[in-house]
């Protein structure tokens, strides 16, 4: 049986008192469109004014960005050493998949929910909003901060933004605890995702005539070969075998360039990406790159005719998250989750952009990463009630009980 939010309980299919709570706001979290290109304003409203009824501290961080906000939250007091649990609520587009259900309409199949940001990540802001409603701050021992940001799918644009803040205003929590999906296990190292675009100029000219004419395409080709090659060669290099591909890659996701047959290209564009593992590789890359570009344009310039001009540019950069064994954010986790292991993913998220600015951080939320992005996109009910469980216990952790 198939019904949705608007003409059902969604809480009927839970378990938990607090897990149907979760389920009610998430079809609230989920009726915002918000797609990372979009305004998040009123999802932030509606999520600030709900922690405002519960006595929270709130703040609204309005970004440069038009229409873009993080919220910061904070139960018991803004004393160093809290615990941050942090979620983002953009979501990626729906448009061209084919969904059977409506994408911003929660919908209760059985033993899931549907709807798009159900798994990545709504669900956890979700739930972190339902349990709290069970937060007495006057007995917490350590303040409890939520983070809210913008555009983690574009970039992670919001969180470099939140690092802002708490360096400005001096804030030092002791642990970052960040909700993407990992099935409620504590993940302590992840992949980075580093994207270029690399912008290649020539000369156009007639085909009948290339000789005169510089084909960018033709440059481009030679450069994908050696990134091709390159990304071969880390297999000899350090490696992690934590991750099902130990290894850093490079991808080219995409080329464009030229516009018809019989004209020699005069620009072409290659998009493409890196997902280091361990510090240092990602710059060990970067400068093998560098050094390729100089030497084929020194080469170039040594036979005469033209010569390319060829910009590299950083289009985004998640660093990865590295295991810091012991940090606070990894025994706390496995503490209150009653787990003794942690696990590596090859996703990124986050949680890296925290640790490198000095902040103990793992992830830890509900759902599958294998239905982020997806049409029909959905999480399962009782993914929702361990992860309220899950916080509760954190909270009492938190307490002076």
């Amino acid at each position: 049986m198939t019904t949705n939010a608007e003409n059902s309980e969604p809480a009927s299919l839970a378990t938990s008192e607090l897990g149907g709570k979760a389920i009610d706001i998430l079809a609230k979290l989920v009726a915002f469109p918000s797609v990372s290109s979009a305004a998040n304003r009123d999802a932030i409203a509606y999520i600030a004014d709900y922690f405002g009824e519960l006595g929270a501290s709130v703040l609204r961080l309005p970004s440069e960005q038009a229409g873009k906000e993080n919220l910061w939250v904070t139960f018991g007091g803004s004393t160093d050493g809290g615990i941050v649990l942090s979620g983002h609520i953009d979501v990626v587009p729906v448009a061209g998949q084919d969904w059977h259900r409506p994408p911003f309409v929660l919908t209760l199949e059985s033993d899931k929910v549907y709807g798009r940001g159900t798994t990545d990540m709504k669900g956890f802001v979700a739930c972190v909003m339902a349990a709290a409603s069970q937060i007495d701050s006057s007995r917490l021992k350590r303040p409890l901060h939520i983070a809210v940001t913008f555009d983690e799918e574009v970039g992670c644009h919001g969180a470099r933004e939140l690092v802002a803040f708490l360096k400005r205003t001096g804030t030092r929590p002791a642990a970052f605890l960040v909700g993407e999906p990992t099935g409620m296990a504590v993940v302590d190292r992840h992949k980075g995702s580093v994207g270029f675009t690399t912008e290649i100029a020539g000369k156009a000219a007639h085909s009948s005539q290339i000789h005169l004419g510089l084909n960018a395409i033709q440059v481009a080709a030679e450069l994908v070969g050696f990134l091709m090659s390159l990304g071969e060669k880390q297999k000899g290099g350090r490696a992690d075998e934590a991750f099902p591909y130990p290894y850093p890659s490079i991808n080219v996701g995409s080329i464009r360039g030229g516009g018809v047959r019989n004209i020699v290209a005069p620009v072409c564009a290659i998009d493409w990406e890196v997902r280091p593992i361990l510090p240092g590789q990602l710059n060990e890359i970067r400068e093998a790159f560098s050094e390729h570009v100089r030497d084929k344009l020194a080469e170039r310039q040594r036979w005469g005719g033209l010569v390319p001009e060829i910009v590299t540019q950083l289009v985004y950069d998640t660093p990865p998250l590295i295991a810091n064994d012991p940090s606070e954010a990894r025994n706390l986790a496995l503490q209150v989750s009653g787990r003794n292991q942690t696990l590596a993913v090859s996703y990124g998220t986050e949680a890296g952009i925290y640790q490198e600015a000095g902040f103990a951080t793992v992830v830890c939320g509900p759902g599958d990463i294998q239905q982020a992005h997806t049409a029909d996109e959905w999480i399962e009910i009782d993914q929702l009630e361990q992860c309220v469980a899950f916080l509760q216990r954190l909270f009492e952790h938190c307490s002076d009980i």
